[in-house]
């Protein structure tokens, strides 16, 4: 079975001195976007018990899913410090001509599958009408999506 996960990813190549303030960039365009979105989120600066191997620094994103009366992820950010570019060889060349392993920065920007349910979740009204984000309006040319009133018949196949 193939897992597939639909995303948006971030990732910059930079040197060791710019790597601190990439993740924090990546970490304000996530909540931008976000509170552009009118979603109520937090933010998680994580322990290093929770961090993988590759990760120096980490920043996980949590919207609140009222269906499941939880926090879910819906973004993150690390800095792996030269850890990717040790693995990759990846290396740059300073002013004075010492070559360096570079710094590799990645963020998740939107774990859309998980952000399509804190949207829903938080702008849905009781008749199950969603009222869409005013950012979203003009892209999806409506501001409600309403559920289809006709239910359609199904047949049970096989029972397992």
């Amino acid at each position: 079975m193939v897992h597939q996960f639909t995303k948006v990813e971030m990732f910059t190549v930079c040197s060791e001195n710019q790597s601190e303030a990439v993740l924090e960039s990546f970490r304000d365009t996530e909540m931008r976007l976000f509170k552009q979105l009118n979603l109520k989120f937090r933010v998680l600066d994580m322990p290093p018990c929770e961090l993988g191997a590759s990760a120096f620094q980490k920043y996980d994103i949590e919207a609140w899913m009222a269906g499941r009366q939880m926090w879910g992820e819906i973004s993150s950010c690390s800095n792996c410090t030269d850890y990717q570019a040790k693995r990759l060889n990846i290396k740059y060349v300073t002013k004075d001509g010492t070559l360096k392993y570079a710094h590799t920065v990645n963020g998740t920007a939107a774990a859309i599958p998980r952000l399509l349910i804190a949207l829903i979740e938080s702008n849905e009204i009781e008749n199950g009408t969603v009222c869409i984000p005013e950012e979203l309006q003009n892209i999806l040319n409506n501001k409600l999506l309403t559920r289809n009133k006709v239910v359609p018949s199904l047949k049970l196949i096989k029972h397992f």
